[in-house]
């Protein structure tokens, strides 16, 4: 399935939490096949920046534009085609099955009162199967461990087949094998030209994105920030300073890892 290059441009972005300025005069440039790994402590400001990316948290500063376009320009439905938002908290007040709960992701493209397709249909289904959740698929959601709901709400945003994914720690709750295997599959979106921003609290997790496209986005909570290119953020020292903790570097013969001292 093709994708359509899509690109996000935030200038001079600052955000702010009740009083507590968090982020200040952020600006960057997401392009398509990009991913961007979001680090910081607890309450640095990633998720209310991906709210903020995805039109729901008002900016203390600054614009955010998508292919060009002011975001708040653009209507609601349009951006649910353009940009997919996996939140945080996976919280879902219906009983719904797990096909029917990642079948939601089609809703921005159905026109009102329509019913999905058997193409709908496939999409849900091929999303689940990557994620191993083929099995769960008539499930109901409630019965479903943490881990195996974030896999849910994974592949709910990819069945909303958007450019742009806005990820809020979507390996949080998986064991070691799901881990590899969501990243495996975000990989392969990348490749696809999917732009993606993740928030992740393992550095680690950059080495599985081909490094030519992969960039780093350091919040340290008092509005400062770091951004730029995997080889040049993903340091031991950006990171003992981003978590006030030492960080040590240990390399391999494929690539360098990051882990507390």
């Amino acid at each position: 399935m093709s994708v359509q290059p899509t690109s996000m441009l935030l200038q001079h972005v600052s955000i702010a939490q009740a009083d507590r300025r968090l982020i200040s005069d952020l600006s960057l440039h997401i392009q398509p096949g990009e991913v961007w790994l979001v680090l910081g402590e607890n309450g640095c400001g990633k998720s209310t920046l991906l709210s903020a990316m995805a039109g729901w948290h008002a900016l203390a500063a600054g614009e955010i534009a998508l292919q060009g376009r002011p975001w708040v320009d653009w209507p609601h439905g349009e951006r649910a085609k353009m940009l997919a938002w996996q939140t945080q908290q996976d919280e879902c007040p219906f009983p719904l099955t797990v096909l029917e709960k990642t079948l939601t992701g089609r809703h921005p493209h159905l026109s009102r009162f329509a019913w999905e397709s058997a193409a709908d249909v496939a999409l849900a289904q091929a999303q689940l199967a990557r994620l191993d959740l083929s099995l769960l698929a008539a499930r109901d959601l409630a019965t479903l461990s943490g881990g195996e709901r974030r896999r849910v709400a994974l592949a709910t945003a990819l069945t909303q087949d958007a450019p742009l994914l806005l990820l809020d720690e979507p390996l949080s709750q998986l064991d070691l094998r799901h881990q590899q295997q969501a990243l495996q599959v975000l990989s392969e979106e990348q490749a696809k030209g999917r732009a993606i921003v993740m928030v992740t609290h393992e550095p680690n997790h950059a080495h599985f994105f081909a490094a030519e496209h992969c960039r780093v986005l350091l919040l340290f909570g008092d509005g400062r920030w770091l951004a730029g290119p995997r080889a040049e953020v993903l340091t031991a020292d950006h990171l003992t300073a981003l978590y006030h903790h030492p960080i040590v570097e240990i390399t391999t013969p494929d690539r360098a890892w990051f882990i507390p001292r």
